[in-house]
């Protein structure tokens, strides 16, 4: 999802909400490593286009 100015000094993750019609939502999740946000689901699923996603993870940091 996105690229940070920071690396992460271990990996992290946390549920979220969105507006997606998937049912087990409870199982999506934002997800860091190094210096990358991504989107991660805990099983196969498909995102339609124009889901939002909102959410927050904490985690440490070291600078680039």
């Amino acid at each position: 999802m996105a690229s940070m100015d920071v690396r992460s000094t271990s990996e992290a993750f946390n549920m979220f909400v969105d507006n997606s019609p998937e049912e087990r939502m409870q199982n999506h999740f934002l997800y860091v490593a190094g210096n990358t946000v991504s989107f991660r689901t805990s099983y196969d699923a498909t995102i339609p286009a124009n889901t939002w996603h909102v959410g927050s993870v904490s985690f440490p940091v070291t600078t680039v």
